[in-house]
């Protein structure tokens, strides 16, 4: 991959990272209800901690339209 088109990722995603986190933290347009956005963040939660249980590997799992670094 050229530094160039690696430089437009970059850019694009800083772009849109405001967005990203309104879709994942279920705000804004994407608030869909006390209900729908708890069952969201349940499932969330499940995926959280099964990687938190299998620990660092060595390869890496890449969750995509997760938003910008929400899986510490």
């Amino acid at each position: 991959m050229t530094d160039n088109i690696l430089e437009q990722q970059i850019q694009y995603y800083c772009a849109r990272a405001n967005e990203y986190d309104e879709w994942f933290y279920r705000k804004g347009r994407y608030d869909r209800g006390a209900q729908n956005n708890q069952r969201w963040f349940n499932e969330v939660a499940v995926i959280k901690n099964t990687l938190h249980q299998i620990g660092v590997v060595n390869d890496i799992l890449e969750c995509k339209d997760s938003g910008l670094i929400l899986w510490k």
